[in-house]
């Protein structure tokens, strides 16, 4: 990868994130304007896709970004959990137009050619849109009894995919691990941040069902 006008070598951990080393030092880089699907596990529903087709077009993202080499720049800004932002062009617009991610912005308008390229990868039923299109898209859950977390001050967030913009929703929900939550014609099931990943990993049985509908 060029990054910042230099040659990196880069560990693609999915389709939106990625980590280098500076000195021995482990850089993570959360990308900008968009988002992949999660890949921790099938965690993802809509439409007629099951848990287990959209976790495969998280896996065909990783696959993508991890076959090309990519030119990409820090933007300044925190990435969230202790990640740099970066942009890299190229990528959104490739895993956006074959419908392998989403354009996904926070607190401001979202880039009118990646929208344009979402527009069409819809409009063509490519990726994950080819079957269904939610009008919300869930990106992410958060149980009130998370640490840190305060009841009043829980969020889900939700992406819209007409306009990129993934607007938090406010609940003070407890959610159960593996339970399903649904918001805007979209489900995803919650699994805590230290069941992602590991040993403790947790993978939510195909059968295990527990719907909150919204």
């Amino acid at each position: 990868m060029l990054l910042d006008g230099r040659l990196r070598t880069v560990h693609w951990d999915d389709g939106d994130t990625f980590s280098w080393k500076v000195d021995g030092r482990r850089v993570r880089a959360r990308l900008s304007d968009y988002n992949t699907l999660e890949s921790y596990g099938p965690v993802h529903r809509w439409g007629g896709w099951s848990y287990e087709g959209l976790f495969g077009i998280a896996q065909e993202a990783t696959r993508v970004v991890r076959r090309a080499g990519w030119t990409c720049s820090r933007t300044g800004e925190g990435g969230g959990y202790g990640r740099v932002a970066v942009r890299c062009p190229g990528v959104a617009k490739a895993l956006i137009s074959a419908g392998l991610a989403h354009v996904f912005v926070v607190g401001g308008p979202a880039n009118p050619e990646l929208l344009a390229a979402q527009a069409e990868a819809v409009a063509a039923g490519r990726g994950m849109w080819s079957r269904g299109v939610p009008a919300g898209l869930i990106t992410s859950l958060h149980s009130a009894d998370e640490p840190g977390k305060k009841p009043d001050r829980t969020y889900d967030r939700v992406a819209s995919p007409v306009t990129g913009a993934a607007d938090p929703v406010a609940h003070g929900e407890i959610y159960t691990p593996c339970q399903e939550v649904c918001r805007g014609g979209s489900c995803m099931r919650y699994i805590p941040y230290p069941r992602r990943y590991g040993k403790g990993r947790l993978i939510c049985p195909v059968t295990k069902v527990d719907k909150t509908k919204r």
